[in-house]
């Protein structure tokens, strides 16, 4: 399926500028707050998970009293779950500082031992595997202020009680019994919420129903019959205003609730409709809004910013990218959540981009200033991963130049490898995976998704953007030839951890006098690589990527005296039976004449074996390649370069002993089965002479014995694939094929 922007950008362009971006969170902003956030929220006691992995949550049923002037809370959690394996006990996460009174399992008390943040409990019997039970756990407590997950304090001027929870990414164990890690979603969950009659209490899910009972409270009822990660589930509770609209997605007409505070109304009303926009804009990209048979929300609290729980995102107030920022997390951490803290960007780094991808679309002027500023974040240091690699820093986890503002900006590049139908489309298939939907995923699920998709090997862009570090720095020279150009790439890198980044790179070439302007793309995949292509017109300046889609800095734009020189990009050398072999390549051919072909036995007395004449002047963008076979028993070669003008330079030796007893190699049989004999026609071999190597390099150790000139190699348990037989010099002599 095809996915066009331009639908959107057209609905985009009809919405009324309700609010001043200026004036709104950068995406810089929200990735500080929420990184602020979690570093006053976590400890290195809340990194751990205590949950023992022997059974699977199927629902929880979670029964909350709540009084939002007290910081208290009391409750009762039942666990249905299904056994992993057989066993007589259990183990679920809850905070040491809240009291457990019983566990009761089938209606009769049975024994736990709370302590260190674990609540392990004995089962009545042992369950087997595939068993389903359940266990009903009654607690209360005043929750750990350490982490603070769970918040009772005021708000507005006549300083109203209000009660709200916050648990990303350890912190629900500190006010509920539950699995509170990235291994494990409850099916369904329902949230009964006993509170005051003069409050309201906001949840997941659909209200069901708010109930009177004695002394003058009311039970809330919420329902969530869809997955959801522990940190994801949430309550609030105060003397909340509650707005209804409603948005259709697809078919399905979508409530969408707001519980805001009073004094707060006008704002969180005035701010809904940008909402119900970016939902159908992202619902038009990545599929329906993912809990379109509930409700989506935004619930008012006092924190600096805002979190995804799951259909009511907790809100400060109504800025627009907060609201698209959040609104995004319910495709990207909600219903597809990051598997690891190491994969932190699936979550982070997707809701920064789709917040972009709502204000570029409606703030387009702004877009090359906020990417640029992005960009200067990003880069301010010199290292650094998008990949976390230390997850028991919570700063690093949540690090806003790294999981935020560089992990967007990945997304960024990858649109601008692939396009965006082709992007767009892999994101859908992803967000929308059968086996990922509404679980957990890791960046590996993404990549195989964006190869599917492109037909693609990104394996060499995860390594140089995700697990490696840093970013390039560009040295462009560049020759107008009349109405062409020449170009000669080179990059420096910020950090050892990536030797060469390997992109497209768009230069934007103009002649200001004539208004003329052509973009090339350079795909640039080596050092001191040559470009050429036909303006159409004399250029008199060039932008690098103007459109500002690559993480780079520092790069230069020089503008060279004359044409550029010709570079050799490759040069090998390898023997063909008594024959060498000379393969090398150049960056261009402008005012290259003839090439020399050069041999020599001690690399200092140097013979001419022949030439090859050059390909022309042309002004082609493809490299030049040359394959040349002589016949020669010399041990060096080289090649050397003749420009018309007579300047020649050369490139760097290569050894090949050939034609020397060597003999001619054969393989039968090949492609190979069980078994394959490796002969040589001068019967002079030893055992050791020869080494096997698979297509990556590694080297493969099979059984061998040695017949003559002929060896005999067991590959039974070989996998299938491309072989070569390499010499202990390191001659590739034969290429097999395993079946």
């Amino acid at each position: 399926m095809k996915i066009s922007l331009l639908p959107l950008l057209l609905l985009l362009a009809g919405w009324a500028l309700a609010q001043d971006p200026a004036s709104d969170f950068s995406t810089a902003d929200i990735a500080a707050l929420e990184s602020r956030s979690a570093g006053l929220r976590m400890n290195a006691r809340g990194l751990r998970v205590m949950a023992s992995n022997n059974f699977d949550v199927k629902y929880y049923r979670c029964e909350w009293e709540v009084d939002p002037a007290v910081n208290y809370i009391k409750g009762n959690v039942t666990s249905h779950f299904v056994m992993n394996t057989a066993g007589n006990s259990i183990t679920l996460d809850l905070s040491s500082v809240l009291t457990v009174s019983t566990v009761q399992q089938r209606g009769s008390n049975v024994g736990f031992v709370h302590a260190g943040d674990a609540l392990t409990i004995t089962l009545q019997t042992p369950l087997a595997q595939g068993e389903r039970d359940s266990v009903t756990i009654s607690y209360e407590g005043t929750p750990t202020t350490i982490n603070t997950p769970f918040v009772a304090t005021t708000h507005g001027a006549s300083a109203t009680p209000v009660i709200w929870t916050l648990s990303e990414p350890y912190g629900s164990r500190d006010w509920w019994p539950c699995k509170n890690g990235l291994d494990d979603k409850a099916d369904s969950i329902d949230v009964y919420i006993t509170h005051s009659a003069i409050y309201k209490a906001a949840s997941n899910g659909l209200l069901k129903s708010e109930t009177a009972i004695a002394g003058s409270k009311t039970r809330t009822h919420w329902k969530h019959r869809y997955a959801i990660a522990s940190y994801l589930v949430a309550f609030a509770v105060t003397n909340y205003n509650v707005l209804d609209n409603s948005v259709l997605i697809g078919s399905t007409n979508v409530p969408f609730k707001t519980y805001c505070y009073p004094e707060s109304q006008v704002t969180f009303q005035g701010g809904v409709q940008n909402a119900l926009n970016a939902m159908v804009q992202f619902s038009n990209l990545f599929g329906d809004y993912p809990f379109k048979n509930e409700k989506y929300g935004h619930v008012q609290f006092g924190w600096g910013g805002g979190m995804e729980h799951q259909t009511c995102s907790f809100m400060v107030n109504m800025g627009e990218t907060l609201i698209a920022h959040e609104l995004g997390h319910q495709w990207f951490g909600d219903k597809v959540t990051c598997g690891s803290w190491q994969d932190i960007w699936l979550n982070e780094g997707f809701a920064t981009h789709l917040a972009s991808i709502y204000t570029e679309a409606k703030y387009p002027a702004n877009t090359k200033t906020t990417r640029t500023n992005e960009i200067n974040t990003i880069t301010s240091q010199p290292g650094g991963s998008v990949w976390v690699d230390n997850v028991n820093d919570v700063n690093r986890i949540f690090s806003n130049r790294l999981s935020y503002l560089k992990g967007s900006h990945l997304l960024y590049m990858l649109r601008w490898i692939l396009g965006d139908p082709t992007f767009f489309t892999a994101i859908h298939n992803y967000i929308n995976d059968p086996a990922l939907a509404y679980g957990y995923a890791t960046t590996a699920n993404l990549k195989s998704h964006l190869e599917a998709t492109s037909g693609k090997d990104l394996t060499y862009f995860f390594d140089q953007w995700f697990t490696g570090q840093g970013y390039p720095s560009y040295q462009v020279e560049w020759y107008p030839v009349g109405n062409s150009v020449q170009v000669k790439l080179n990059q420096t890198q910020s950090h050892a951890s990536v030797s060469f980044f390997q992109l497209p790179v768009p230069l934007l070439f103009r002649n200001t006098a004539t208004n003329q302007e052509k973009l090339v793309v350079c795909n640039n995949t080596v050092n001191g690589q040559f470009f050429a292509d036909n303006l159409g017109f004399e250029a008199t300046e060039v932008v690098f990527d103007p459109d500002v889609w690559l993480i780079t800095r520092n790069n230069t734009l020089t503008k060279t005296s004359g044409p550029l020189p010709v570079t050799f990009s490759k040069f090998d050398v390898e023997c063909r039976g008594n024959n060498a072999r000379l393969s090398w390549q150049t960056t261009e051919e402008v005012n290259a004449d003839y090439f020399e072909i050069l041999a020599s036995n001690d690399a200092r007395q140097w013979e001419a074996l022949g030439t090859v004449g050059a390909l022309g002047n042309s002004n082609a963008t493809n490299d030049y390649f040359f394959d040349v076979e002589v016949a020669s028993a010399l041990k060096f070669y080289r090649i050397k370069e003749y420009d018309v003008d007579g300047k020649t330079q050369e490139t760097r030796i290569m050894v090949a002993k050939c034609g020397e007893g060597k003999g001619n190699w054969v393989a039968h049989p090949n492609p190979a089965g069980d078994f394959f004999t490796l002969s040589n026609s001068n019967n002079n071999l030893i055992s050791d002479d020869l080494l096997l190597y698979d297509i990556r390099g590694n080297r493969v150790f099979l059984d061998a014995k040695l017949s003559g000139g002929a060896k005999t190699f067991d590959v039974r348990n070989l996998n299938p694939g491309l072989y070569s037989i390499v010499s202990q010099k390191g001659e590739v002599l034969f290429k097999l094929l395993k079946e």
